[in-house]
């Protein structure tokens, strides 16, 4: 495969294509974007792209160790921003043929590590929950889960565990052939995301902080507030480049902003109509009720996955259901208990606040 591929004031870049349908799941078709930094006599690798398998030669390995080759420096880091499957793909192969050791946060590690950890209860229990606490509010049948949890389907495609060498935490420090890199954490999108900041450039990676719709799993997998505060914290950083796990990127200080902004806007969008749907409709609704309203245009990852018994479009559910979570903190919004199902229905505070919100928007001039 051919993937396009760019100069950076650090490197170079590989835009990462993300598939809008569900097949592209399956056959590779889901890449994320890598980043080269080079320093005086040794370099490191953001991210590793999707994998290269006998069925699907789709992946970006060999492209990788093309460019890789190429390079006068060693590969000194591997840096993993999160555990999902198109960031991880090529690590482990990349980590033999180089040398180079892998770093990623505390919270990613054991994913990465293990990426079967994604179907077993112990990948919630970390975290204080039980799987049923997890999913009650999207009312599964008895032997239903989420996306990415059948063992057989995560074992033929996305089983590409790595070791991880250095764990690393926000405000620490990579060095790296003379550079000193800053370890950003950005959780939301997963709860170790980190991007990487190089003040010599005032280029940040900031991993899948863009990608919309986000939280794409279950609160406390995704955290719509954790997302929010992490893109907020983006905007004080006032990136002179801002690369993203996916798509073009930003390439100044003014646009780079500009999609800070926009993806607040999108954020702030998302938490509006799930409040103003909840209130309109007057009555508890399940989050399959709000399903069609909240996200009427189909947008990536929006598509019915398995459940292991029926089809359910699991990351637009779960990404309102990570907005619910934030509703509920914020006492706009409560769970109640209905016919034996979970529903949310808005509080007066939300009620009074999806009301002058709707006024607002309503009289203003968008730019």
């Amino acid at each position: 495969m051919i993937f396009f591929f760019a100069e950076t004031p650090d490197g170079w870049g590989i835009p990462g294509v993300h598939g809008p349908w569900a097949d592209d799941e399956l056959d590779g078709y889901v890449q994320s974007g890598v980043y080269l930094i080079r320093g005086a006599g040794e370099n490191i690798l953001i991210d590793t792209g999707n994998w290269t398998t006998e069925d699907h030669d789709n992946g970006m390995g060999q492209f990788l160790i093309d460019k890789l080759d190429a390079e006068k420096n060693d590969l000194r880091y591997i840096l993993i921003t999160h555990f999902h499957y198109d960031h991880t793909g090529n690590a482990s192969i990349l980590k033999e043929r180089y040398g180079a050791e892998v770093v990623a946060h505390t919270l990613d590690k054991p994913v990465i590590e293990n990426p079967m950890l994604v179907t077993k209860a112990e990948n919630v229990e970390r975290f204080g929950m039980t799987p049923e606490e997890v999913l009650r509010d999207f009312n599964l049948a008895e032997g239903e889960s989420l996306g990415l949890s059948d063992p057989e389907v995560v074992k033929r495609h996305w089983n590409r565990p790595v070791e991880v060498d250095v764990t690393v935490a926000d405000g620490d420090i990579l060095e790296v052939g003379g550079l000193k890199l800053e370890i950003i954490h950005l959780p939301g999108h997963c709860p170790g995301q980190v991007g990487v900041y190089n003040p010599h450039t005032g280029s940040l990676y900031a991993a899948d902080i863009m990608h919309y719709p986000t939280p794409l799993g279950p609160y406390p997998i995704g955290d719509a507030k954790a997302h929010r505060k992490s893109v907020e914290r983006c905007v004080t950083i006032a990136p002179q480049l801002l690369l993203e796990g996916h798509g073009l990127s930003a390439y100044s200080p003014e646009s780079s902003l500009r999609r800070l902004t926009h993806m607040l806007r999108q954020q702030d969008d998302i938490e509006f109509r799930i409040l103003y749907v909840v209130a309109r409709m007057d009555r508890p609704v399940t989050i399959l009720d709000l399903v069609p309203e909240v996200m009427p245009v189909k947008t990536e990852l929006d598509y019915p996955v398995s459940t292991g018994i029926g089809m359910r479009r699991c990351y637009a559910e779960c990404c309102i259901q990570t907005h619910l979570v934030w509703q509920v903190e914020q006492g706009r919004a409560e769970r109640v208990m209905e016919d034996g199902l979970v529903k949310f229905t808005a509080t007066k505070a939300g009620r009074n606040w999806a009301a002058e919100e709707f006024e607002k928007r309503r009289e203003a001039k968008w730019s």
